[in-house]
């Protein structure tokens, strides 16, 4: 007969469900090093299912060690398993693990952790995947992090020199506002185009001359890019400074940002 104190310690062990436990107690015949061999090969069988269901929630984990930064998105099908604190335990072992690492790229890190994510997704009984990582290398560790409270979203800057305040003031402006590139000269000519495009077909009834037209469009254009381009945008905390005036003799090498879904 299988006790309660027997289906108790197995679920400790394994963190699988009380039901689950008790059927493999029943099949090992009592013997919990055996009834957990068998939840192993059962729970790797039920999480390979789980993993081909839609996952849209989750969090962003953001760190890094020895110069090398990160930040990587971990997807759940709801953000009540966003919230479990199994799921905050498996982010943490995350980040430990890829701070004692040396990851190649996102393919890496999935094979590298896939146990583990077999793991949680058997005890939170959602998908869980491992959606985005990426990282910057920094000799001089002028690298700086900022994740939002709610862990949904995240960013990393990399400055030339070492300024700790100022490093995290841009990394928590790179989240708030989202810049396309560093410099206005550097955002995509594609997404240039497409905006011109746009401008444009605003104005494509207007009676007016073509040169005004295209002044116009042209100041649309600049203000598109200033908007868009981290050192021209006005300062979060500060409307009347732009960042390139906060910078002064410092430099952005390189950022990174992440926002759960996006």
């Amino acid at each position: 007969m299988i006790t309660a104190q027997q289906v108790k310690e197995l679920r400790d062990r394994t963190g699988i469900s009380m039901m689950d436990c008790k059927d493999a107690l029943s099949e090992a015949n009592g013997d919990i090093e055996k009834a957990i061999e068998i939840l192993r090969k059962k729970s790797i069988i039920k999480a390979e299912k789980k993993s081909s269901r839609e996952a849209n929630e989750g969090a962003i984990v953001a760190g890094g060690s020895s110069s090398n930064y990160f930040l990587i998105e971990v997807n759940t099908e709801t953000d009540f398993a966003a919230n479990d604190q199994e799921f905050k335990k498996f982010l943490t072992e995350l980040k430990e693990f890829c701070e004692r690492n040396k990851l190649n790229d996102l393919e890496d890190l999935q094979k590298k952790f896939n146990d583990k994510t077999l793991e949680i997704i058997q005890k939170i009984g959602e998908n869980i995947k491992i959606s985005y990582f990426e990282k910057i290398t920094s000799d001089n560790d002028s690298v700086y992090i900022y994740v939002h409270s709610d862990n949904k979203l995240a960013s990393l800057v990399h400055l030339e020199k070492k300024d700790d305040e100022l490093g995290k003031d841009i990394a928590m402006q790179v989240s708030a506002n989202a810049p396309l590139a560093i410099y206005p000269e550097e955002i995509d000519q594609q997404i240039l185009d497409k905006e011109k495009e746009i401008a444009l077909a605003t104005i494509e009834n207007e009676k007016k001359p073509d040169e005004i037209k295209e002044k116009i469009v042209m100041g649309k254009l600049k203000k598109f890019k200033d908007e868009n381009s981290l050192t021209e945008q006005a300062f979060i905390k500060n409307p009347d400074s732009k960042i390139k005036d906060l910078l002064s003799d410092n430099k952005v090498l390189g950022f990174l940002r992440k926002k759960v879904g996006e």
